[in-house]
C-alpha cells in the first residue's frame, strides 16, 4: 500500500518518509510533445526524465494515458519509490517543453528516517 501520493502542487517540498514505505509522485505528461522536437526521429514516449537518490528504490514507473489504449495522448505519469536507506535523497524530474522552448522541473527533498 501506497503511504502518501505527491503532486505538481509538491513541488520542491521537503518530505518525511520511513524506512520501508512507499511513496507515489504523479505528474501531467504529454508523449506527443516529442513530435516538435528537432530530432530526426520523431516517437511519442513520456517527456519525464525523473532520477532518484539511492535511498529511494523505483518500483515502478507508469503512464496513464488519459484515453486507454493511445500513446500520444496526455496523461498521469506515475513513479512509486520504496525508502530504502535513512537519510535526505532527492527526486528530481525534468520534462523538455519542444513546442515553446524550455523546460519544467520538479523536485521532491525527501527525508528517510
Amino acid at each position: 500500500m501506497v503511504a502518501q501520493i505527491f503532486t505538481e502542487s509538491n513541488n520542491n517540498d521537503t518530505i518525511t518518509v520511513r524506512f520501508g514505505e512507499t511513496f507515489l509522485i504523479k505528474l501531467r505528461d504529454e508523449p506527443a510533445e516529442h513530435l516538435y522536437s528537432k530530432e530526426d526521429e520523431h516517437s511519442a514516449h513520456t517527456v519525464w526524465e525523473m532520477q532518484a537518490g539511492r535511498g529511494l528504490k523505483m518500483l515502478r514507473d507508469q503512464f496513464i494515458p488519459d484515453i486507454p489504449d493511445t500513446t500520444t495522448v496526455p496523461g498521469v505519469h506515475e513513479w512509486e519509490y520504496e525508502a530504502v536507506e535513512t537519510g535526505s535523497w532527492k527526486v528530481e524530474g525534468k520534462y523538455t517543453i519542444y513546442r515553446f522552448g524550455g523546460e519544467k522541473k520538479y523536485r521532491l527533498n525527501v527525508e528517510v528516517v
